[in-house]
């Protein structure tokens, strides 16, 4: 999908159109599906938390302004329902046999094996570190705004990152 037919569906579902919000759906729910499975671990968790960004991104789409993509605000949303979640119930990722067994069926369609370690390493992860290299690296988010949504400084942010990356380095190595 091109950014024209994007703007064109958003402009569209803000009109009310439901074909058209459906189709954005289609076209970005597996991308938020997996964005939600590296941050939390959780199959149901991570199906859950994708709809419920979709809910709230049809609810908030009057107040979207387009200042950025549609793919990049439905993200943020993601980002934000996964990390209130993770706050409110102090949840951390235990990986066990099966979760990592799903978590591997779940993205063997999609990724080379080499990327499915990589995958498996970043969840493996403590999670302020695993946030902040989803967030810069993968969704591409600078300092500022990772310390904004996390609530941290952008110092810690750069700290949380630097360790990531070490840790990540660590784990592909065995």
């Amino acid at each position: 999908m091109d950014l024209d037919d994007e703007n064109q569906l958003v402009a569209l579902a803000k009109q009310g159109d439901m074909q058209a919000f459906e189709q954005l759906y289609r076209q970005f729910s597996n991308k938020i599906y997996l964005l939600c499975l590296r941050m939390t671990g959780r199959p149901a968790l991570a199906e859950e938390h994708m709809q419920d960004a979709f809910i709230k991104a049809w609810q908030a789409l009057g107040k979207f302004e387009g200042n950025s993509k549609f793919s990049t605000w439905v993200y943020r949303i993601a980002v934000n329902v996964v990390l209130n979640e993770q706050r409110k119930n102090h949840i951390e990722i235990h990986a066990d046999q099966d979760w990592q067994q799903a978590f591997e069926d779940e993205l063997s369609a999609t990724h080379h094996p080499q990327q499915i370690d990589l995958e498996k390493a970043i969840v493996k992860l403590p999670a302020q570190a695993r946030n902040v290299l989803l967030l810069h690296d993968i969704m591409g988010m600078t300092h500022e705004e990772i310390g904004d949504t996390l609530g941290i400084a952008s110092g810690t942010c750069k700290a949380h990152l630097s360790r990531a990356r070490v840790l990540l380095k660590e784990q592909l190595e065995r």
